[in-house]
């Protein structure tokens, strides 16, 4: 399909992260028609953190309808949809089509005991999955409810995760990507496939069964039934291609196909990652992926320790004293007051742990050397530096697994703000990008798209077409002295706290 004969049609694109979903409309030149979101509701705990599947169906179709009758495009504009959704985690279904019980997210820790069990025991599957196994994947959280909950567990017909359970309901078809499957640490990464003797070594053989087919992201693997028609507006038929993982998809949609830069996205997650063109052993590294072209490898490292935070603070903290303001308004004022503060003389450590991270044994979020001559302001701004040094530890892991580049693409909630971008650029002493669209996850599943409807023959040409830089910051010397001396005190802090 040529681009001059798909003019004024539009690629759907549907992505469901943790914190926000959303649907977009898009053209073959990157061009955003218009997007509706909702955000996502996160059932927590403490010690759990689910979803209920059906609510977030409804809540996309309902986005997927209003993105369309906000935008006037007809139905047969719309040439093809794929979906994106959050990594890790689980969304069990039974032989009905029907949840067996609520998805379980990657921000589950239910399955940590078993993994420091499996350490002990010396039961490891990295020669496999060339990934350190982390507890909201899909096989310790198998392991948990087989171990917990054995009637749910033995009720499981296909399991599937966050983007697949949607893209189910749109077609009828189980089906998962190779970015998924490999993030979720459920395919040899050597044969590119399943492996029977992975499920055999945790004790659930039985789960070889239950995995959905694996498919490229760019393929085509279904087109929207009479009822999903029915329930989102679309046109029964529609092609539906097979999707790609949130992180991944925001890779490609910040321009980046190959190992030149970093890519930082600032989330719920900070997923900091870079494409290799071999497969290596890293321990150092969390883990290894397939990139979407099933060819090339993106090496990644990454805990729930970024621009989730300040969200945190403001929703949680601010918004329930009744400061509400205009996001944009506030980004704004915070960097206008964040400029004030000489950095030399600041003395404030915010340690971005609200959410469980590998980067601490024993920390939860920490704030040392708050005092009254500090205003909102300095805690603001040590929660932007903050962030920042725990991307840099990932990024530090990264460099000792031989991961080496000289800039960055940034996405997610840090390019809301220009000073916490060049923030970043300062402390990682390196140039970083932004690109002139913040939806680049819908952006990078429209690329994926493209592709696969053949507008453009590859990867590398749909991001050229697809894709334009916004910003660059260039590092400041002087300033990444400064925050360098507060980054070793930074760890010498937290390593006294880890004990």
């Amino acid at each position: 399909m040529e681009k001059n004969k798909i003019k004024n049609n539009y690629m759907l694109c549907i992505d469901n992260g943790l914190s926000v979903g959303k649907a977009a409309l898009i053209d073959a030149s990157g061009n955003i028609a218009g997007v509706s979101a909702f955000k996502n509701k996160i059932i927590n705990d403490g010690c759990f953190s689910e979803v209920d599947m059906e609510l977030l169906y409804k809540k996309t179709t309902q986005v997927i309808k209003d993105v369309i009758i906000n935008t006037a495009v007809h139905p047969s504009q719309i040439i093809s949809v794929a979906n994106s959704g959050h990594g890790g985690g689980i969304y069990p279904v039974d032989s009905t089509g029907n949840p067996v019980r609520n998805a379980i997210t990657s921000m589950d820790p239910r399955g940590e005991c078993l993994i420091v069990r499996w350490k002990k025991e010396g039961i490891d599957s990295y020669s496999k999955t060339y990934t350190n196994m982390w507890n909201g994947q899909a096989i310790p959280l198998l392991c948990w409810l087989k171990e917990n909950e054995r009637k749910n567990y033995d009720r499981i017909v296909k399991i599937l995760f966050c983007k697949d359970w949607i893209k189910f309901k749109l077609t009828g078809k189980y089906s998962t990507d190779f970015t998924d499957a490999s993030n979720a640490g459920v395919i040899n990464l050597e044969t590119k496939n399943y492996d029977p003797d992975l499920y055999k070594l945790y004790g659930i053989e039985e789960t070889f069964e239950r995995l959905p087919g694996l498919d490229r992201s760019e393929e085509i693997i279904g087109h929207i039934t009479a009822t999903a028609s029915a329930e989102t507006g679309l046109n029964e038929g529609t092609p539906v291609t097979g999707g790609i993982v949130d992180f991944i998809a925001c890779l490609l949609g910040s321009g980046l196909y190959d190992g030149s830069a970093y890519s930082i996205v600032s989330g719920t997650w900070s997923i900091n990652s870079a494409v290799k063109s071999k497969l290596s052993a890293s321990p150092e590294i969390m883990g290894t992926l397939l990139f979407p072209d099933n060819k090339n490898f993106l090496a990644m490292d990454t805990s729930p320790t970024s621009a989730v935070n300040l969200e945190w603070f403001l929703s949680d903290i601010l918004e329930k004293l009744g400061l509400n303001m205009d996001r944009k308004q506030v980004y704004k004022k915070i960097d206008e007051e964040i400029e004030k503060i000489d950095v030399s003389k600041s003395n404030i450590f915010y340690y971005p742990f609200i959410y469980r991270s590998k980067l601490s044994k024993k920390m939860e979020g920490t704030i040392i050397g708050f005092n009254a001559s500090h205003n909102v302001y300095n805690l603001i701004y040590s929660i932007y530096e903050g962030v920042v040094f725990a991307h840099i530890m990932h990024i530090n892991n990264l460099k000792k697994g031989g991961i080496n580049c000289n800039r960055a693409v940034i996405s997610g909630g840090a390019t809301n703000s220009n000073l916490w971008c060049q923030i970043f650029s300062d402390i990682l002493n390196m140039e970083v990008i932004t690109t002139s669209t913040k939806e680049v996850g819908v952006l990078g599943l429209a690329i994926g798209q493209a592709v696969g409807m053949g507008i453009y023959k590859n990867f590398k040409e749909a991001i050229e077409n697809m894709v334009c830089i916004k910003s660059v910051y260039r590092p400041d010397s002087l300033k990444n002295s400064l925050y360098m001396k507060r980054f070793k005190e930074f760890e010498r802090i937290m390593q006294l706290l880890d004990g």
